[in-house]
Parts: structure tokens; sequence; C-alpha cells
């Protein structure tokens, strides 16, 4: 999908961050983020040193508990509320309910087997190793751009939380790196995959679509059906209707509580801030949506945008589509501004840099909001986030609408 002349400039256009500065930033993102990784991992072992404490009160509670429920043969009770909170006893009456298909479960199950600290900081340190090697055929071997992306402080919610976005992103770099080198089938493997949580998958097709990508398209098709049917045939098939009623009544609880849900960053939420009713935000949305899909398709149809352009775009379509995008889903951010940086829209110029910045801190700020109260949570999300992703999606946009010889040049 990309050609060697095209790849080898778009490598060359990270050749900046070889330099001495980009070896400080590579090393300071580095060190901050293992000490912040390493912060969040003593305090879990600390809290649960103390008597009565399980787990701790973190979104990886809810992965912990399904995972020791499959393991003592309970796999269907992962949908009541109230018996995941007897397993992992911390905040009973919080609303988390369990909303993954059964090929997630298989993969948190062995997590059971250990306490929550240690299942937390192995889950941590996969998904920080799934995504650094994730993102290595994108950084032309430059070592501190690696590590910088790598370590991204737009990791930062998802760390916190222990949740499955960085996951979601080695997933979505794997399948990209391999249409990139025209391995259609093991994208399609990558792709099919990603319906493990599959609510930030909907673009994808539209741009496989585009390219007529038949070979992978199937792939994907094949391996959801497997990652599907295996896990039903070990948990039954009341499974998958057990799943539907939690996922709607999950959806009709987000709609009554949207603006309440000071830690999402889609527009949704961004319109009900702003005082417009829930049900109207939504259909504003779905119109959203739709206009994504018919530009990803576009993108990728057009041969005046490469492929660092059209993955970027992709990436900014799936999540303006998203109707509950939460923070640590801006993880995905690190990856636009990569892809933006190789693909000539944005440089190493001063203003390109803030924008390269805004979207490498992803939603890091209402994370670190919560340890320094500056501002709302909100508005550090909210009212930055939605029009940051808007702008650089019509950046992308507009490579094929101009010309190519009118493509931004490195600095």
């Amino acid at each position: 999908m990309q050609s060697p002349e095209d790849q080898r400039a778009a490598d060359a256009r990270l050749l900046p961050f070889s330099s001495r500065n980009g070896f400080l930033l590579g090393g300071l993102t580095a060190v901050t983020t293992a000490l912040f990784v390493g912060l969040i991992l003593l305090v879990a072992f600390i809290l649960t040193l103390q008597q009565g404490q399980t787990a701790m009160s973190i979104d990886f509670r809810v992965f912990w508990a399904a995972g020791r429920l499959a393991l003592d043969g309970e796999p269907l009770a992962a949908f009541d509320i109230a018996r995941l909170a007897e397993v992992h006893q911390t905040h009973a009456e919080t609303y988390m309910p369990w909303l993954y298909p059964p090929g997630f479960l298989v993969i948190v199950t062995p997590l059971g087997a250990l306490s929550f600290p240690l299942a937390f900081t192995l889950w941590t340190m996969v998904s920080l190793g799934l995504v650094a090697w994730a993102f290595r055929p994108f950084v032309a071997g430059i070592v501190p751009l690696w590590l910088a992306v790598s370590l991204a402080p737009a990791f930062y919610p998802g760390l916190l939380l222990g949740q499955n976005s960085l996951l979601l992103l080695a997933g979505l770099l794997a399948a990209l790196a391999a249409l990139r080198a025209e391995r259609w089938v093991l994208a399609g493997v990558f792709i099919g995959l990603l319906t493990l949580k599959p609510q930030l998958g909907i673009m994808i097709p539209f741009a496989l679509l585009a390219i007529r990508a038949w070979r992978t398209i199937f792939a994907a098709i094949g391996t959801t059906i497997v990652i599907s049917a295996l896990p039903t045939l070990l948990y039954g098939l009341d499974y998958w209707p057990l799943l539907q009623v939690s996922m709607a009544d999950h959806s009709a609880t987000m709609l009554q509580s949207i603006d309440g849900m000071k830690w999402m960053i889609s527009l949704v939420y961004v319109l009900t801030l702003l005082g417009v009713d829930a049900g109207l935000a939504l259909k504003v949305q779905l119109a959203i949506t739709a206009a994504c899909a018919v530009a990803v398709y576009a993108l990728w149809r057009s041969d005046r945008a490469t492929f660092d352009v059209k993955a970027a775009g992709l990436l900014l379509a799936v999540l303006l589509s998203a109707p509950y995008l939460w923070s640590y889903e801006g993880a995905l951010m690190a990856a636009v501004a990569l892809f933006l940086l190789r693909g000539g829209i944005l440089t190493t110029r001063p203003a390109h840099l803030c924008l390269l910045g805004l979207l490498w801190t992803g939603a890091a700020l209402q994370t670190l909001n919560l340890f320094v109260r500056v501002i709302d949570a909100r508005w550090l999300g909210a009212a930055l986030i939605p029009p940051l992703l808007f702008f650089c999606f019509a950046l992308c946009l507009r490579q094929i609408i101009l010309p190519q010889p009118h493509r931004l040049k490195p600095a």
C-alpha cells in the first residue's frame, strides 16, 4: 500500500527526532511515565495490604473479578454487578458492568489466578510491551521517538484505570503495519481481534472496502467467528443474551447520566455540557458518524493521500465516531500525532509542534488534574479534544482535495 519512495520520505520526516532534543524528549518521557506507572502499582500493592481491601478502586477491578468468577466456574456471573462487587469488594455501589464478548473473558481469566496487584502489574506491563512492539514499524528505527510515542502521556488515563485502550491501540497499529506491507490476511487477523472491543471499530470496514481489501475483510470475518464461537462453546449460548441485556442497560444509563460523566471526551458529551438535550446530541453524533464513514471511504480510496495520512484519518474517525468516548481512549491520539508527522501534514515548525504536543498529551491533563486540581476536568477534555480532532481530520481530508505538490514539506 505504500511505495518504497513514500515510505522513505515519511521516515525522513522523523529525522529531527534523532537529534539531541529528540533524545531529551524520549528520555524525559520514559522517566516520567516509568515514575507514573511505578507510583500507581506501588499504591495498588499498599492498598491491598490493608485488612479487607481486596482490590483498588479502578476499572481493572472488573476485569480481575470477572476472571476470578470464570476460574470459579461462574463465567456468566460476570454480568451480575453485585457478584462482581462481592469479588473485588471495592465501591460496590458504583455502576461498573461487564460489557465484553466471551473472547475477552478468556483473555482476562488467567489474571483471576493472581492477587489484584500482581494481576494489575502484569496487565500494565503486557499492555505497554505490546504498544511498544506495535509502534516499531513506524518510527524509522529512531529510538528516542519510539520511547516518546510508546510511553506517551496520552496513555496515562488508561494506565491509571487499568483499561484495555492500549491493547486496542496495539491491535490497530499492528493491522496498519500489515496493510502497509500488503500482508492482507495478517491484517485481517489483527482487525478480527479488535472485535474484542467492537464499539471502536466501525470505521475500519469503510477503509477496507475503499481499497478493495477482500482478503483482509474475509480474514477479519473468519477471525471474528473463531474468537466468538470457541469461547461460546466454553461459556454457553446464554452468554450472548446476557451481553445484549447488559449493553442495552449500559446504553440507557449512559444516555440518562451523560452530562455528569466528566471523564468523557466525545462530541455527545460536549453538546450535553453546553445544554443540548441528550437525545438530540446523540442524533447529531449519529450524523457525524455517518459523515466520518463517507470521509474515511473517500480518503482511503484517493491516490492523493499517502498511507500515513490515511492511517491518521482512520484513527481520527474512530475517535470522532464514538458516542461514548472516555479519556483513556484518547491513547489513540499519540498514534495520530505520529502519522500526521510521517504524512507531512504536521512538521517541526513551532505551531505544528504545539498541535503534535496536544495530540501526544491526549487526555493526560484530566488525569493529572486528579492529583493537582487546577480546573474543572470536563473542560480539560471536552472543551479541548473534540475541536482538536475535528481540525486534524480536516487537515487529512484536505489532502484529497489539493494536488500532491501542495503537501507541506518538512521544516
